[in-house]
């Protein structure tokens, strides 16, 4: 086994000539997601730009839904752009990500509600997961905190 340690301070880590399996931790529970053949791969349905997304148990990305218990703790990020079913995903874990059709409240914590979205209101029922906080009208800085089931 080849352990290889990747320090990046840039939202984007690209790795090249890796093996053909490897583990990465990116700070959410459960810690450490595998991601075989280097990519994560749309599962059914497709997703679209700047929904926040989890891994599922076939390893795909879906649209989260902060309703679905049983997303709690599988969310990884927000699609940077939008993907068929089949391709694979491009997922922004952390860091500034603008999406010009959003009308975020500069300052305000945002959190996953249904369908991929995020709202300053978290859902009443399913769990709460903490996306981000609004930099700008258009921009949120990623910053996943932890699930807590309700």
């Amino acid at each position: 086994m080849t352990i290889v340690t990747v320090t990046n301070l840039s939202p984007v880590v690209t790795v090249t000539d890796s093996p053909a399996n490897f583990h990465i931790d990116i700070g959410v529970k459960p810690p450490v997601y595998n991601l075989t053949g280097h990519s994560i791969f749309v599962g059914s349905g497709g997703v679209n730009g700047f929904q926040v997304v989890y891994l599922a148990s076939d390893g795909t990305a879906r649209p989260a839904d902060g309703f679905n218990p049983t997303h709690a703790g599988k969310v990884v990020g927000l699609a940077s752009a939008a993907q068929p079913e089949g391709e694979p995903a491009i997922i922004q874990l952390a860091g500034e990500i603008k999406n010009p059709a959003w009308h975020l409240t500069p300052g305000r914590v945002y959190f996953l509600v249904a369908g991929g979205e995020i709202s300053m209101t978290p859902p009443e029922s399913g769990f709460v997961q903490k996306i981000g906080v609004a930099k700008t009208s258009t921009e949120l800085v990623i910053s996943l905190g932890e699930s807590t089931v309700r």
